[in-house]
Order: C-alpha cells, then sequence, then structure tokens
C-alpha cells in the first residue's frame, strides 16, 4: 500500500499540469505568439496639420520579432476594426489629399502586402420590445424591431491613452444619429484596447487577452427607450470578414473549467474563421451597473452564424479605402447578432445600463485554464489524502516490522 500511494499521487496531479504546460505551443501558427509586442500609436498619421479636425483614424502598431500587427481603428461611416500582419519595416502610406475629397478609395496601402488581414465591423444597433420576455430578437422586420444604422451616426474621440509602449487604449461617444444630438444624459460608448502581453482584463468578466488582440467594451448608458416598449431591450449586429477565401466561420461554445475569473459564468463563446486564424472570443454575460458585479450582471443571446451578403457594407467604409492584392467585395462576410439581457431581469429599464466585452485577434486565443492558484488548491485538496496515505502506509509497515522483531525475540 505505502509503494503505490505515491503512482496515485502523480495519476491524480498530472492531468492538471499538462494542460498548463503546453497550452500555448502550436507549431503550425506562422503568426508570432507569446512574445512581447511594443507598441506604437498615432492619430491620423501624417495628416496635413488642422485638416483632419471632423476625421479620426487610430494607427496601433504591435512590433514583433519577425513581424507587425498593423490595428486601423475608425468610427467613420461603418465603425471598423482592421488588423493586417506585416513583415517587419512594412510602412503604412495615406494618402490624405484622396481621403479628405471624398474620393477615398483605395487611398491607404502597406509598402510591403500583408500577409494576412482581417476585420470586425458594426452594422447595426437594435432596440426591440421584448413582450413574450425570452430574450430572444424577433424577426427583423417585426413591429417590435427598431434597427439603427451605424452609416448614419457620427462618434467623437472621448478619450486615448498611449503613453507607454505596452498598451493602447482609445474612447469614442456617439454624438449624434442622422443629424440629431444625442441627449446629453444619455451615453453610447466603444473602448478599443490593445496590449503588447497576455494577460486579463482588469475588469470583469476578466477575459484573456494576447499580443495580437484588441478588447472591445461596449457602454449603454440610460438611453431613451420607444416609448412604446415597454420591455425595450437592446442589441448589436456584428461582421467579420478575412483574407482567407471563402473562409466559413464557426461559433464554439466551450464550457469552462470553473468560474474562477468571471463568477458564476461558466461557458465561453467562441467565432473563429475556418483557418483558426482570425477569432471573436467573449463570455455570455454583461453588466447592468458601473461596478460590474456578480449581482449586476445578467445573461445575453447570441444567433448563429450568416452570410452577409449586403453589398453596401463595403461601399464607403475602411474596406474600401485599403488598397490590397484581394478584391474586398469578393471576400465572404459573416454576421451574427448579439441581444442583452434573458428572462426575468426586468428588461432595460431596470437599470437603464448595459456593459458588453469582446475580444478579436490573430492566431490562437488563450483558451481556460487553471490558474496556480486554483492548482495549488487542488494539489492541497487530493494531495493531503496522498500524502495521509502514504503515512498511514508507512506507519502500519514500521508497526508490522517491529511487530515482526518482538514475536522473532519471543520464540527465542
Amino acid at each position: 500500500m505505502a509503494n503505490l500511494a505515491p503512482v496515485l499521487v502523480v495519476f491524480y496531479l498530472l492531468p492538471f499540469f499538462v494542460p498548463v504546460l503546453s497550452s500555448d505551443f502550436d507549431p503550425l501558427l506562422d503568426v508570432e505568439q507569446n512574445y512581447d509586442r511594443n507598441i506604437t500609436t498615432t492619430i491620423n498619421p501624417n495628416c496635413p496639420q488642422n485638416e483632419c479636425v471632423n476625421f479620426t483614424l487610430i494607427h496601433v502598431q504591435q512590433q514583433g520579432r519577425t513581424d507587425v500587427l498593423h490595428h486601423l481603428w475608425t468610427m467613420e461611416n461603418i465603425p471598423t476594426f482592421f488588423y493586417a500582419r506585416t513583415e517587419i519595416n512594412t510602412e503604412l502610406i495615406i494618402d490624405w489629399h484622396k481621403m479628405l475629397s471624398g474620393n477615398n478609395s483605395q487611398a491607404i496601402s502597406f509598402s510591403k502586402e500583408p500577409q494576412y488581414f482581417a476585420a470586425v465591423l458594426i452594422l447595426k444597433f437594435f432596440m426591440y420590445n421584448d413582450l413574450n420576455d425570452t430574450g430572444i430578437i424577433p424577426k427583423m422586420n417585426s413591429y417590435d424591431t427598431v434597427s439603427f444604422s451605424t452609416k448614419k451616426m457620427f462618434w467623437e474621440l472621448k478619450s486615448s491613452n498611449y503613453s507607454g509602449n505596452r498598451s493602447a487604449s482609445v474612447a469614442f461617444r456617439l454624438a449624434n444619429y442622422d443629424g440629431v444630438e444625442l441627449d446629453s444624459s444619455s451615453n453610447i460608448e466603444i473602448t478599443l484596447t490593445a496590449y503588447g502581453t497576455r494577460g486579463r482584463s482588469p475588469i470583469l468578466p476578466h477575459l484573456a487577452f494576447t499580443e495580437n488582440s484588441t478588447q472591445i467594451d461596449f457602454i449603454f448608458d440610460r438611453l431613451e427607450t420607444k416609448e412604446s416598449f415597454t420591455n425595450a431591450r437592446l442589441a448589436i449586429e456584428l461582421a467579420t470578414v478575412v483574407s482567407e477565401p471563402n473562409s466559413r466561420f464557426t461559433l464554439n461554445v466551450s464550457q469552462s473549467l470553473d468560474d474562477e475569473y468571471t463568477p458564476g459564468v461558466f461557458k465561453l463563446m467562441e467565432v473563429h474563421s475556418a483557418l483558426n486564424q482570425h477569432w471573436i472570443q467573449w463570455r455570455p454575460v454583461c453588466y447592468t451597473s458601473t461596478k460590474r458585479d456578480i449581482g449586476d450582471s445578467t445573461g445575453m443571446y447570441q444567433t448563429g452564424i450568416r452570410n452577409v451578403t449586403d453589398d453596401d457594407v463595403f461601399e464607403n467604409s475602411l474596406l474600401q479605402w485599403l488598397l490590397l492584392d484581394i478584391d474586398m467585395p469578393s471576400l465572404s462576410m459573416n454576421g451574427f447578432n448579439v441581444s442583452f439581457g434573458v428572462e426575468g431581469d426586468g428588461f432595460y429599464k431596470a437599470s437603464n445600463y448595459t456593459a458588453w466585452t469582446m475580444v478579436t485577434g490573430h492566431g490562437s486565443p488563450i483558451g481556460d485554464q487553471f490558474s496556480v492558484m486554483v492548482i495549488l488548491v487542488m494539489a492541497i485538496g487530493l494531495g493531503l489524502p496522498a500524502v495521509v496515505l502514504i503515512l498511514g502506509g508507512v506507519a502500519i509497515a514500521l508497526r508490522n516490522h517491529r511487530n515482526s522483531k518482538d514475536d522473532l525475540l519471543l520464540s527465542d
């Protein structure tokens, strides 16, 4: 029994350590992974002074050892968050005369053709009347649904923070919709953050980010809902496109190992491209107060992946402004909706506040894995009984050995 105890310890503890030791190794991935990147950020790079007052294009470079990720973020016409992986020393080139004259088609290019690129777009916001309290969006042509095209929205840069070389963050606020100013007490805000290393967001749901990713935070604060919508909820239509030809995206739902980072939430949602080189990840939870606490949260739903066939998506958007070897409209664009709230939570009016976070990136995302603390707790929980078993076995062996010696002395 004493000899069997160490084998039992190894048998029980080995499965918990193996995933952690091997989770970051993927020899088939081209993008540089698990190495810190230096970040540099510019707003409207090389734009003539005072000519870009009403235009905002953010350029974030994540410089690695063997490649560079160029992020282009803009809220002009259709909010688009684009990235391209290029060789070292590849420059972004912008023809600002074309951009600002309105003839901005193919006004943005790179000095060397990107090795890979992808983008996430925000196409529409929805408000819907959830009459049956299901949390599910009705059909788009329903009287109980109102859609707001992002093409009619004007956003202003609220804040930016990129003083260091390890992260870059910018926040945009919706200023008006179709020429009508947003009420001063209402706020729709989108914050984008890129990191140069791996870690977890400091705010719930503490999503994991990589040196090849962007975190996107949405806030809907004190919005005025349609008067006839007694059970109003909010939703977003997102779309994504990659340079992989004929790429079909897949939605995966994985069950988390524990809820250490996001209390009460055990699921992780992930949309990824056919070659697993581009991904979007989130937890099915949104928060109903600025505290972002488990007591101030509710669930959410997402639709399945579908083709986006609207050619207007490319018209006068960042995707049309880019000059690349691939014809953008020829690429397959996929989309899906996410809606905020579930049955029984009191609808949007219960808090007049909704915050949601997602992460999108290149390469492989960080999957769920046990933290060092959880591993220690499990090791102690499983190890203590094993230690007791070993000590007990040793004690029994010693006692039996002593008894056998006493028996021999008595027999003499």
